[in-house]
């Protein structure tokens, strides 16, 4: 453990927070701890903002780091503000190209549909296409053109269309079986006004976009009873001083003593049920399968559990899953060349991919594969090159973290601890790795593939942060000296804390996101 003395140092300037954990009469710490300077003033004068100054003092301190939670606190979180616990929001669409959804028999028993001029009809899913409008059919490059003669009218569930073949051979050609099929997709490319025409074409359709719901799932909580022999009762360290708080202050160099301002406390136990409460929440919002549970006896209530991240992006994002040993260096550039065709120029194209150590190892080893299918070659010699040395003292030095092709741009591999899963002995057998798995939160143009923006945390408006606090009954939770004509909520010889929250985590789009995994083999 860190001490709370600071020593003198040359360069001035805050260095983060040291800590140590101490009794509140032991002489390493500094000044008197004051009621005032306990974390629960955190709370008391700044609830909105209490999870985030306790997860920023965990990591400054590092007593919690956690990747996870710093991403998920730059992004905003969503409030719920109205009667319901459930919320909506909007999701563009992709384009899609208005295609054949079926044709009419007329059509099916012409011989050779649009030869000589010969009208056709067809039964496409929107009424985008005006009269006057030349589209292609199944390809740009290479389908015929169909003119549109007249408005398309309601037919079914679709747009009846009536067509002609646009040809500089009318009496020879005439349109394929090939591009009269259902499931054809067809383009606005052209149009064909003349001088004494007055039917101009239409707008194309606006972008559509989808109403997504959602709502929170159940809360989450610990409570710890501790009783007054307990809290008599201090423990340790192996030189016998006191262990019974802690003690956090911030590190600033040259600025000796700390003053009394700076210090804040907890007592330990406190410390743990806050831990557990984050190490509980990353969980949830990463690993949480969807479902409802059913609490037994007279008061039964339907509870439900809300997806995390990873369910989420399995079940509605872009899931590609690979065989053991196969992947590669191709699969990467397969996977998000496709995702970017189209829809984000080569200049702007670039991937972060956080991984477990798994993934790193895999990656690796693709990427060493390529390079060695390519045709390069090693070279052993004195520079920084993948071998260096000579004779019996050659050091074989590579670690490939990132790659860069045209179609994917930039990929860089950013280690997410929370990703190495315990061992699984159900899978793996003893001392193995968790399988690898890539998640990409946001492949969208402008955004630096973290979570900002596209993954955020949601909780009700009126509780913007968990909830906690102290059940006092003969003891006081500050302690012996606060017990002294103090106001007891029951006569349990001791005190009683509890800690609680209920929020979930949701993705905007969950087409900006990517699920690589290996197939588990159990």
């Amino acid at each position: 453990m860190a001490s709370l003395s600071t020593g003198v140092q040359t360069i001035p300037g805050l260095t983060g927070f040291t800590y140590a954990r101490v009794a509140s009469m032991d002489k390493r710490a500094v000044g008197k701890l004051t009621d005032a300077n306990h974390l629960e003033s955190f709370h008391s004068t700044e609830p909105a903002d209490y999870d985030k100054k306790i997860i920023s003092l965990y990591t400054q301190s590092s007593l919690y780091s956690n990747d996870f939670l710093d991403m998920i606190n730059k992004s905003t979180p969503y409030y719920i503000d109205n009667n319901s616990d459930a919320w909506k929001w909007q999701v563009a669409v992709p384009y899609k190209f208005p295609k054949i959804i079926a044709v009419p028999d007329s059509t099916g028993a012409l011989s050779k549909p649009g030869i000589d001029g010969q009208e056709f009809t067809l039964v496409l899913d929107t009424n985008e296409f005006s009269k006057n409008a030349i589209v292609s059919v199944g390809s740009r490059q290479y389908g015929p053109r169909f003119y549109v003669i007249k408005d398309p009218v309601p037919w079914n569930m679709g747009w009846l269309y009536s067509f002609t073949l646009v040809s500089d051979n009318p009496t020879v050609d005439f349109v394929s079986s090939t591009f009269l099929q259902v499931g054809i997709e067809l383009e606005l490319v052209d149009a064909a006004i003349g001088e004494f025409d007055q039917d101009l074409l239409g707008l194309p359709r606006l972008g559509e976009q989808i109403t997504m719901f959602e709502s929170l799932g159940s809360a989450y909580g610990f409570e710890h009873k501790i009783t007054e022999w307990a809290d008599d009762k201090m423990m340790r360290d192996a030189s016998g001083r006191p262990l019974d708080i802690l003690v956090y202050a911030p590190q600033r160099r040259n600025q000796l003593p700390l003053t009394r301002n700076d210090v804040k406390w907890e007592p330990f136990i406190e410390f743990w049920m806050r831990k557990s409460m984050l190490e509980l929440k990353v969980k949830r919002m990463i690993w949480s399968k969807p479902g409802t549970v059913k609490t037994n006896g007279s008061k039964q209530e339907l509870k439900r559990t809300s997806a995390g991240i990873y369910h989420r992006m399995r079940n509605n994002g872009n899931l590609v899953q690979y065989n053991r040993g196969e992947f590669s260096a191709n699969l990467i550039r397969s996977v998000f060349g496709d995702l970017f065709y189209r829809r984000v120029d080569v200049k702007d194209r670039k991937v972060k991919m956080y991984t477990n150590e798994a993934g790193f190892d895999v990656f690796q080893q693709a990427l060493k594969t390529d390079a060695l299918n390519s045709g390069l070659t090693f070279m052993a010699d004195s520079g920084n090159r993948y071998m260096q040395g000579e004779g019996q003292h050659i050091t074989y030095n590579f670690a490939f973290d990132s790659m860069v092709t045209r179609e994917t741009g930039r990929v860089e591999l950013i280690h997410l601890k929370e990703l190495d899963l315990p061992q699984s002995n159900l899978e793996f057998g003893q001392n193995k790795k968790s399988t690898p798995v890539f998640m990409v939160f946001d492949v969208s143009p402008m955004s630096d593939g973290s979570m900002v923006n596209n993954i955020r945390e949601v909780r009700m408006k009126g509780a913007p942060s968990m909830t906690w606090g102290y059940i006092d009954g003969t003891r006081h939770h500050l302690g012996f000296a606060k017990s002294q004509g103090m106001s007891s909520a029951n006569k349990f010889p001791g005190y009683e804390i509890w800690m609680k929250d209920r929020c979930d985590v949701f993705i905007e789009d969950l087409s900006r996101t990517v699920l690589i995994e290996e197939i588990p083999q159990f």
